[in-house]
């Protein structure tokens, strides 16, 4: 492995908004000497050489209700643009006067803003909420505002290093007040669930509705396949959004997001190809389709035909008679005929597990410019099974000034009870109710989590058949994460090359989607580190009819190096 390799400039885009590096500082190509620096704190933050707050005079640990750390701040942030502003009032120094209470659950100060004078700010710890209590004088409609998230940053920085004063009386009395009223909510006793009443004539309306919607679609792509490519033009690119519109209205989402896709596809727009000379509201046929752009087009208009003939099988109730497993015959009721399913649901069906613990592997942003969709993806190792799953939370980009997307998770996730989405599928979803308490615990990582990791790569033939068994059906993705246990890296034929202990190779090539690059990365990674177990997206390639493989994290030891940031 060569350290020389150079470093290929990528065109950064808006795919991966990407939190600290686990373990792990930028791949200069350095070795790190002396021990392992540890993963992040949740239990306290203290600068190593000074009195924690929360240790008492014995030396115990005082129970805290809120642990704060930067991860835990991104979560409570109420989006990314407040996240931002408070960070850059730590880095001016905005911040005036700090100082915490002797037990270190109560801190305050000043924080310059518009105002002529500066804001009054507070964080409290231990008023009985599941996170802080944050004040300021602002009039911000912002919760909490960018001047509380400046404290917080700075708390979970340096909170040891904040001066102890008496804390102000007001801000003792609204913690007392508080803490009252959250000893006073009781819970409820939990009362039976009450059977969900069917609509019978509601779902056979349904049903009559999506099984016309799927006749039209069926004419609709025999057609479009008579004329050739040779034959498209723009009254086809407004067939194809009536044909969009269509499935919408019979609640075949997935279906109409497809078929938004491929006007895209068959306009240009999908790489930037619009014509600025074209009247507003007029899409023509992109000039010259090239390779690539037919081979989409092809599998856009393959998936569509299955959806057709697995739908209608799917109303009828056929599935499983003919051999297909009913996990996924449940799945294709949510991909093709729009079901949505409710952890209830899903709880009944037996698509629930219990007392699992998850790594992250890698966490992914993308931004879906044709169906207006902003993702977020974190891949899950089970550090007892060994698979690997996922967790996706994916937002309209017009809610995302008021909302935001999962951010990344940095330690282990022990899950008390979760969904896991039918499909016969490598990276099944996972989801488990926020609002439970209990239901997700995350603590530090341990060099145990790690060495599971390393005991759950696999050697690359078995991941590959794994991959080919997944796209033997159209309607699943092209795209799988597994992790592989890499024996050596390589350069043949100038790309980067995976070597397993059986000395099968898989060549590492990026997708070509818009994400930033990450195999020139991975060559730094390794020629810093070494090789280790690689988490590795195996992707097909419509135009090479090939699998290859995006790597996404290394791991050697107990260094969780993520290659795309």
């Amino acid at each position: 492995m060569e350290s020389s390799w150079k470093r290929r400039r990528g065109r950064r885009t808006r795919a991966s908004r990407a939190w600290p590096r686990t373990r792990a500082g930028p791949l200069d190509g350095r070795r790190r000497a002396g021990p392992v620096r540890p993963g992040p704190d949740f239990s306290c933050h203290t600068s190593p050489n000074s009195p924690s707050p929360c240790l008492g005079p014995s030396g115990t640990v005082r129970c805290m209700a809120v642990v704060v750390t930067e991860q835990s701040i991104a979560e409570w942030a109420p989006n990314e643009k407040v996240l931002l502003d408070a960070k850059a009032l730590l880095r001016r120094g905005a911040l005036r006067k700090l100082a915490r209470s002797d037990d270190g659950t109560l801190a305050f100060g000043h924080c310059e803003g518009s105002g002529s004078t500066p804001y009054a700010v507070s964080m409290d710890l231990a008023t009985g909420a599941d996170k802080p209590t944050v004040r300021c004088s602002c009039p911000s409609r912002l919760f909490p505002c960018k001047h509380g998230l400046a404290l917080l940053l700075a708390f979970a920085q340096k909170g040891a290093l904040f001066p102890v004063e008496e804390p102000p009386k007001d801000l003792l009395q609204k913690r007392e007040k508080q803490a009252q009223k959250a000893a006073e909510k009781k819970p409820a006793p939990a009362a039976a669930a009450a059977p969900r009443s069917v609509n019978k004539t509601a779902l056979a309306k349904k049903a009559k509705e999506q099984s016309d919607a799927l006749d039209t679609l069926e004419t609709f792509l025999v057609d479009l396949a008579s004329g050739g490519l040779g034959g498209l033009s723009g009254k086809s690119i407004e067939a194809i959004e009536h044909q969009a519109k269509r499935m919408a209205d019979a609640d075949m989402k997935r279906t109409s997001a497809v078929l938004t896709r491929l006007a895209a596809y068959v306009s240009g727009e999908w790489l930037g190809d619009e014509d600025d000379d074209e009247a507003p509201g007029v899409r023509e046929v992109a000039r010259g389709l090239g390779e690539a752009q037919e081979a989409r087009i092809a599998f856009t208009l393959t998936q569509l035909y299955t959806t057709v003939r697995r739908g209608k099988k799917a109303l009828e109730g056929k599935f499983v008679e003919e051999g297909t497993t009913r996990s996924e015959a449940d799945a294709q009721l949510e991909s093709i005929l729009g079901k949505a399913w409710r952890l209830p649901e899903l709880r009944e069906a037996g698509y629930w597990v219990k007392n699992r613990r998850y790594l992250e592997l890698a966490h992914e942003r993308s931004d879906d410019e044709i169906t207006q969709f902003a993702t977020a993806i974190g891949f899950l190792l089970d550090l007892d099974d060994g698979s690997v799953v996922c967790e996706v939370t994916s937002l309209p980009f017009h809610t995302l000034p008021f909302t935001k997307l999962r951010a990344s998770r940095m330690g282990t996730l022990e899950i008390a009870e979760a969904a896991l989405y039918p499909g016969d599928v490598e990276n099944r979803r996972v989801r488990w109710d926020e609002k439970v308490e209990g239901a997700c615990r995350e603590r530090p990582r341990e060099r145990a989590d790690y060495e599971a990791v390393h005991r759950h790569g696999k050697p690359l033939d078995p991941v590959i058949r794994a991959m080919r068994n997944q796209l033997k059906n159209p309607l699943h993705p092209l795209d799988a994460v597994f992790l592989v246990a890499a024996k050596r890296f390589g350069d043949v034929g100038g790309e980067l090359v995976l070597e397993d202990e059986a000395g099968v190779r898989l060549v590492l090539r990026n997708m070509n989607d818009g994400r930033l690059p990450s195999t020139d990365a991975l060559r730094h990674a390794a020629a810093a580190f070494g090789p280790g177990t690689l988490a590795v997206r195996l992707h097909y390639d419509l135009l090479s009819r090939a699998i290859y493989g995006d790597p996404l994290a290394l791991f050697v030891g107990d260094e969780h190096l993520r290659l795309r940031a």
